[in-house]
């Protein structure tokens, strides 16, 4: 067909494919800026410079802390929720008691889970600048300073 020499025809191509990957070109840009101004600001795996307590933040309101037991050096997991709020930078964390019984049942200690949970548990103020979060807790101003993983 583009051989013939048929001038309609290659018309017609030319301009379906043009149509198509303009369609294409507007959906990708369209999927990116919706992304990038609904996404979660916050998503992925922080790692506390002092502790070396890790935070995974997901999409899902979920947020797991993660820390080495100082008397056995074995990985503690704990689940937290979080709610946070974009327009005004403040992040909430929040304990989960079902999570933190599911952690003692697993044979971590109370205490230890109990301490660590409410050291975290409160409302901060948040900021984001390359890839290190700052934590600011909203009633005292303390902080805290994790780097994304």
């Amino acid at each position: 067909m583009i051989a013939e020499n048929n001038e309609r025809k290659r018309n017609i191509l030319w301009r379906t494919a043009i149509s198509v990957s303009s369609i294409v070109i507007i959906l990708i840009a369209v999927y990116f800026i919706v992304r990038m101004f609904t996404a979660n600001p916050m998503e992925g795996s922080w790692v506390d410079e002092d502790s070396g307590r890790m935070i995974e933040i997901q999409g899902n309101e979920i947020a797991k802390v993660e820390w080495q037991d100082e008397a056995d050096g074995s990985l503690q997991v704990v689940n937290m929720a979080y709610t946070l709020d974009r327009d005004s930078k403040i992040f909430s964390l929040h304990v989960d008691e079902a999570a933190v019984e599911k952690a003692v049942e697993s044979g971590m200690s109370k205490e230890t889970v109990e301490n660590v949970v409410t050291s975290l548990e409160g409302n901060y103020d948040y900021n984001i600048e390359q890839n290190v979060l700052t934590l600011t807790e909203r009633e005292y101003g303390d902080q805290m300073t994790f780097e994304k993983q």
